[in-house]
């Protein structure tokens, strides 16, 4: 039933009757910073615009700060769930809320409660029904205790502050009706487009990064002289300390129009950079800042340039950034690691240049995934986090051609792994396959909520990445190009669902793409073709899928390469007519864009005995799953009381991912018993099943041989052997 509503979901959005629609709200709030206490006073206004077609007597409500207000809040039990206990046994001066709120409006006070199950979220009765195309306006107060910044993405390190939902906000009413919903870590947000006026008083030497555009003249000189400053690096091996906070203050007034939410980062020990970045269509500027402690000074010297190429490639790819300025802001202190907020975003600690790239570019790209195409992410986190993966992985391919393991691996590793792991699909694809494998993964299209803690990174981010990876390669870069920016044009500042984004899709390209929007996205299924027969360049092949699925098809003739082609692929069994009627070999999905599970039998050789047996290879230490047959070697060592020092060598199948058949055979010699010992052990793995009862079957045989008894003669030693079931 799960799987028949997906898919209805997925349907093209002429299914859905009803005209779009999408509300407005515009915040006007003033807010102190007591950084002594860590608490926030404001007073908010908003107007909300009613664009529905419907009468609304309520308005929905999140009051995110309450999430860390005790261990009843979904956050807290989130995270209990995730054996992530710091919030549940928080002290009280640690925790987190938000209180002192008296709604009202023009006429005066306002009934307003809290729901019954979750604090952070609250309901408001509206004096007159608001009928469609009226305004309400609505005030209140607000004070906000901040909580320790190491629960989620709200909260302080002392007086470093990361102020992120941190205001009454109404949820969004949509064809669906009203999505109010607590505050998750896992789980992000949907929210709805308006504008924002936000004065913040602070102490007077406070940084302040945040959503919009400053509006201050003198502190737009002051941070125009902290960027031409020389560095300040520090030395120390703990935290940077903090200067005293100064006795006066300044407020500082940020204003933007058509953005959904509104974020800002204070520290008086911020490092400044800036530069600039002409867009490629409108050839407008955009103002790009690095805020970074002078702990991480050298890594982020050039953070601000790594903003412009992100901003660049992006709009190149997807469309034109629309506002004046985009700030990453070092976080390195704070939970939450990387996240975005609309023109600004939070960077987590990196090891390397590389690697802060890379992250940069992710969490700038949600300005697109997220800011400006505004899916609900709690709903379908794929079409933020994933699509805005995929354009990730584009962006390190264009700056990183020769991939270098994603800056993750260190350099010695990296020398000994095969050069398919240096690829930056490497880590999306293991990580995916790391569950695939062991029939632990989910479905892509389900609520945040559904997923585990595990899979939310592997199905969310990785599978959703190796998914448009695969759409791409099979459009080609232009078709996709032009599907991409027609939905960016059509969806940008509005809230698309699956529906409208497939709907664009196989407009522009004129392919039913069903196999991934039914199949790749909304089950869990394990996708697998396989080559059956080779000849005159007639390949036949066998997909396990319910679709028929897409994939590249690679030739040679000999040892030369003759190209790769596409095939729309068959449901089951079906053929393909190659270009190549002299191929000697093919192999599907050789150049690795496809969500193949299996490419050990993605190989075929035309008139030849044992035409699909892939060569076999030695190759030492390590070992990853790949089409080809390989064997592992590593020098084997051991010691017992009886047989002393072993030494000998492994040999083994063993990869990663694991793979179905695996096998090792570690022969050793005991230097004290001077007698052959050793270990061996061989198992199968039944992973790819699509059964409700059973998650994977192994069965096996492991057997072990050692000394376990020595003695005066004539009974010199006495030799164990053990075999045993797996």
């Amino acid at each position: 039933m799960m799987r028949s509503l997906c898919a209805l979901l997925l349907l093209p959005s002429a299914v859905c009757a009803q005209p779009y629609f999408q509300q407005h709200v515009a915040y006007t709030i003033d807010v102190r910073l007591d950084d002594s206490t860590h608490v926030l006073r404001g007073l908010e206004e908003f107007i909300y615009t009613n664009n529905s077609t419907v009468t609304l007597d309520t308005i929905h409500l999140h009051l995110w700060p309450n999430a860390y207000r005790d261990h009843r809040s979904a956050l807290c039990k989130q995270l209990d769930a995730q054996n992530e206990l710091d919030l549940h046994f928080a002290k009280q001066e640690e925790r987190g809320h938000m209180d002192s709120l008296a709604f009202s409006d023009p006429q005066g006070p306002l009934t307003w409660g809290y729901d019954h199950v979750h604090p952070d979220i609250g309901w408001l009765l509206l004096r007159t029904p608001l009928a469609p195309g009226q305004q309400v306006t609505i005030r209140t107060p607000f004070r906000v205790k901040i909580p320790d910044g190491r629960f989620s993405r709200l909260g302080h390190t002392d007086q470093a502050y990361y102020i992120t939902q941190w205001y009454p906000k109404p949820a969004v009413f949509d064809a669906q009706g009203w999505h109010a919903m607590p505050y998750l870590t896992l789980g992000e947000f949907y929210s709805e487009f308006g504008s924002f006026d936000v004065s913040i008083t602070l102490p007077a030497n406070y940084v302040v990064g945040a959503t919009g555009e400053l509006q201050n003249p003198e502190e737009r000189a002051w941070m125009d002289s902290l960027s031409a400053r020389p560095l300040s690096m520090s030395i120390s091996k703990g935290r940077d300390p903090f200067p005293p906070s100064d006795p006066t203050t300044k407020t500082i007034r940020f204003k933007q129009d058509s953005v959904h939410d509104f974020a800002w980062f204070a520290d008086k020990r911020f490092q400044v950079r800036k530069s600039s970045i002409a867009l490629p269509r409108s050839g407008n500027t955009v103002t790009t800042w690095a805020l970074f402690t002078p702990k991480n000074a050298a890594l982020w010297d050039k953070a601000a340039s790594y903003v412009s190429e992100s901003v660049r490639l992006y709009s190149q790819w997807v469309g034109d950034y629309p506002y004046s300025a985009c700030t990453a802001v070092d976080g390195t202190i704070s939970a939450g690691g990387g996240m975005e907020y609309p023109m600004i975003t939070i960077i987590g600690n990196m090891d390397n240049a590389q690697a802060l790239d890379e992250v940069i570019a992710h969490e700038v790209g949600h300005n697109w995934f997220y800011g400006l195409l505004g899916s609900n992410e709690r709903d379908h986190a794929w079409m933020d986090e994933g699509v805005n993966s995929f354009v990730e992985l584009r962006y390190m391919r264009e700056r990183y051609p020769d991939g270098s393991g994603g800056g993750i691996l260190p350099g010695a590793l990296s020398r000994l792994l095969p050069k398919r792991a240096l690829d930056h699909r490497f880590i999306p694809e293991a990580t995916y396959r790391l569950n695939a494998r062991r029939n632990l993964d989910q479905r892509v299209e389900q609520p945040s909520a559904g997923f585990t803690a595990l899979n939310y990174g592997a199905m969310v981010y990785s599978k959703s990445t190796l998914v448009f990876d695969h759409l791409f390669a099979y459009l080609g870069e232009e078709v996709f190009d032009r599907c991409m920016q027609a939905y960016f044009r059509e969806w940008h500042h509005k809230h698309p669902g699956p529906q409208d984004m497939r709907a664009v899709f196989e407009r522009e390209s004129g392919k039913d793409l069903g196999w991934l929007f039914e199949e790749l996205i909304i089950t869990d299924h394990k996708i697998d073709v396989r080559a059956v027969k080779l000849k005159d360049g007639l390949l036949t092949h066998r997909t396990r899928a319910d679709h028929p699925i897409p994939f590249p098809v690679t030739g040679w003739n000999g040892k030369d390469s003759l190209g790769t082609v596409w095939s729309d692929g068959a449901k089951g069994k079906g053929s393909t007519a190659l270009p190549w009627p002299n191929a000697s070999l093919i192999k599907i999905d050789a150049v690795h864009r496809s969500l193949d599970i299996d490419r050990r039998n993605n190989l075929v050789r035309d008139r030849t005995f044992l035409p699909r047996a892939p060569r076999t290879s030695l190759r030492p230490l390590l070992g990853i799953t790949d089409e080809r047959r390989s064997w592992y070697w590593a020098p084997a060592l051991a010691y017992n009381a009886h047989d002393g020092f072993m030494a000998g060598l492994a040999v083994y199948n063993t990869t990663f991912p694991s793979q179905p058949f695996e096998w090792v055979v570690a022969p050793l010699y005991g230097f004290a018993s001077e007698r052959p010992t050793g270990v061996a052990r061989m198992e199968y793995h039944f992973d790819r099943m699509r059964s409700r009862v059973f998650q994977n079957i192994h069965i096996g045989l492991s057997g072990r041989s050692v000394s376990v008894l020595a003695t005066e003669e004539p009974v010199r030693s006495a030799q164990f052997l053990r075999v045993v079931p797996r």
